[in-house]
């Protein structure tokens, strides 16, 4: 959806580097989500790819059970659903890719 957007607004390439640059350090990848503080976690739940990243956590280092399937369900369901969403904007403007670029 960004790509056929980019097309017609070209201001898009630059936003999406920078909202990019912070997903990655907003990612408990390196450290456990378990260590963040309390007002952090509120704005890790808000980063889709924090819960698959906890998921290998808890399945990879830590003993115990695997709590973070319903917020894995819920990810493939909004997934599903933006697939969707982004399918019908590309085909509503591919016809007009060529005449911009």
């Amino acid at each position: 959806m960004l790509s056929a957007l980019t097309v017609h607004f070209r201001d898009i390439r630059d936003i999406l580097a920078n909202l990019l640059t912070l997903w990655f350090f907003a990612t408990p990848i390196i450290y456990p989500y378990f260590n963040a503080p309390p007002f952090a976690k509120k704005f890790l739940n808000l980063n889709p790819f924090s819960h698959l990243a906890i998921s290998y956590q808890e399945v990879l280092f830590f003993p115990g059970p695997f709590g973070h399937w319903k917020w894995l369900l819920a990810l493939g369901v909004a997934s599903a659903f933006f697939f969707v969403l982004a399918y019908f904007v590309f085909d509503r403007l591919r016809d007009t890719f060529a005449e911009e670029v």
